[in-house]
């Protein structure tokens, strides 16, 4: 997260110079880094609170990707997301300290006169989604006690977490509201959609949409309700240039290069494991090679050593029994799920199976790595070379937080469950086509390699993929079919694998923790720099605490 601390420290550097060359007196009781609101300037503010979005994305991204096998998970869930969690705790702090503290004066500014309606409805859909996403990941949040300090409560109750969920309902239309204002101070920079409202419009709605999919399990009329007059309105994003994404670009002052990149590529050998069971779906499981992997992955080695001394030395487990729970269980194809590596691929796609936690080998220079989507790295035109800074796209890579391909995913959800008027198989394969048509448009220049796929690889994928549909029996095997192609999609972005899983149980062939021990966080913990300062808000029991939303049974993901 580095690089983007080092740009919030560069933001509130120039907005500290600014506030000193209009103040003649300096107030020594005030904190010059967090500037009362009468005194900040609100576009400044405005690009801290997306700049703290986009820290705040991509550490609840990495708790949700490790989760659901996007990304490798060293060690066992309990290790992992204890209240010690470093991607949380930073998630926390960034939301309390960062984001909800600068909304709130952004939005009362506006409400007593100051004319920034715009600026105020962005940063209300920005604290929309972050409030939904702090009860997705921890339940009840402190909401009408919080941001008060030493001039309220200091030690905020948690509020029921499904009115913390309407408040950000409310929030998104509110937003509405404001930019239906006129307003003579636009924003003067926006990072995210560059002040154009019809974009934050369809995106209010996508997340209207992603909130009536969340409660539908609690509030079936509701949802279908409320989904399908979205739908018939037909205004949320349902093309690429409306996508919401963070871009990052190749810069060293400050660093902005993606997270991925700088953890791969800047340090010139991986230093992260790309995990078996993504490459094994995008390789093995369908029997046909999906047009994202070489975008997804980059290989630096082209085959697996054979000599039973380097794999010893360097894939320890290739000589293991294979664990019980890895046979096929109610799989979508019979392939066998992945265990060790992919040796049968025998062309070097060496990752990690999750939850290994074992020692770390020397295999820096052979893993797999992240390729051009979303990182900014390689494009894998079988060059088996070791990775290096300034290698593919130079770290200029992004957060896919909402697409174009995961609103087709819903749609196709909600049709299937709520009977809205999609056509959920349609909406199957305009999510499939428009997800290939992101990743392997984000390349800049195609013509320089070999390996791109073609419009024949495209259909045929697409066409294995609908087959597999066609043969489903029942709407939870067909919701298989879509949430496997909504999870392959999800590459980058694991709040929504993360929310999918929980709310589908798909896909319903995840790759078992190795040891096949530990329970499935429907939930995770509060950091401890919450319980630890917070007299009232206590620790929850364990992992298996679900959401408000979440009232599928105990046990049934793993």
């Amino acid at each position: 997260m580095k690089k983007i601390k080092n740009n919030i420290i560069w933001l509130f550097a120039m907005m500290i110079v600014i506030s000193s060359c209009e103040t003649t007196e300096l107030d020594l009781l005030s904190d010059p880094n967090a500037p009362v609101p009468e005194a900040i300037d609100v576009n400044f503010t405005l690009n801290s609170i997306e700049l703290n979005f986009s820290e705040f994305f991509e550490s609840v991204t990495s708790a949700g990707a490790d989760a659901v096998r996007l990304e490798y998970m060293f060690d066992t869930y309990e290790a992992n997301f204890n209240n010690t969690n470093a991607d949380l705790s930073g998630a926390w702090t960034t939301a309390y300290a960062g984001i909800l503290k600068d909304v709130d004066a952004v939005t009362r500014l506006s409400e007593e006169g100051g004319d920034f309606y715009v600026q105020a409805g962005i940063a209300k859909i920005i604290r929309a989604y972050t409030l939904m996403t702090l009860v997705d990941y921890f339940g009840p949040v402190p909401l009408s006690e919080a941001l008060q300090g030493e001039t309220g409560v200091v030690f905020p109750n948690t509020d029921a977490p499904e009115d913390v969920y309407a408040a950000a309902l409310q929030d998104l239309n509110d937003a509405l509201a404001d930019f239906a204002l006129t307003t003579l101070n636009p924003p003067t920079t926006d990072l995210l959609y560059g002040t154009d409202t019809a974009k934050w419009t369809k995106l209010v709605n996508t997340l209207k949409l992603k909130y009536y999919l969340n409660t539908r399990l609690i509030n079936q009329a509701e949802a279908a309700t409320e989904i399908q007059t979205l739908i018939t309105e037909d205004n949320f994003i349902s093309s690429s240039d409306d996508n919401f994404l963070w871009r990052a670009v190749s810069s060293n002052l400050p660093q902005s290069r993606h997270q991925y990149y700088i953890d791969e590529y800047l340090a010139a050998s991986t230093g992260d494991y790309i995990s078996n069971y993504l490459m094994w779906t995008l390789t093995v499981e369908k029997g046909i090679d999906d047009p994202r992997l070489r975008y997804y992955v980059y290989r630096q080695v082209d085959a697996f050593p054979t000599d039973p001394a380097t794999l010893d030395n360097e894939i320890d487990c290739w000589n293991d029994p294979r664990p019980a729970s890895y046979g096929p269980i109610d799989m979508i194809s019979a392939a066998p799920l992945p265990f060790c590596s992919l040796f049968g691929r025998g062309d070097g796609y060496w990752g990690r199976d999750h939850a290994e936690a074992d020692g770390i080998p020397p295999d820096n220079s052979k893993r797999a790595t992240y390729g051009v989507y979303p990182a900014g790295g390689k494009f894998d035109d079988d060059d088996a070379e070791d990775i290096d800074p300034g290698d593919g796209l130079d770290g200029a890579g992004i957060w896919p937080i909402m697409t174009d391909s995961f609103v087709a995913f819903m749609r196709a959800e909600a049709a299937l469950y709520l009977g809205t008027t999609d056509d959920a198989r349609m909406m199957l394969e305009t999510g499939i086509r428009a997800s290939i048509a992101n990743v392997t448009g984000f390349l800049p220049n195609p013509g320089d390699f070999t390996n791109i796929p073609t419009a024949t690889d495209i259909d045929d994928y697409v066409t294995a993929a609908l087959a597999l549909y066609d043969a489903a029996a029942s709407d939870d095997e067909r919701m298989n079919v879509i949430g496997k192609e909504y999870w392959i999609s999800l590459f980058g972005n694991g709040v929504e694998a993360y929310n999918l899983y929980r709310r589908t149980g798909a896909p319903n062939n995840l790759q078992p923790t190795l040891l096949g021990t530990g329970s499935f966080p429907r939930s995770f913990l509060y950091p401890n720099v919450v319980v630890d300062r917070n007299p009232n808000i206590q620790q929850k029991a364990d992992l298996t605490v679900q959401t408000f939303w979440d009232n599928n049974p105990a046990g049934f993901i793993q």
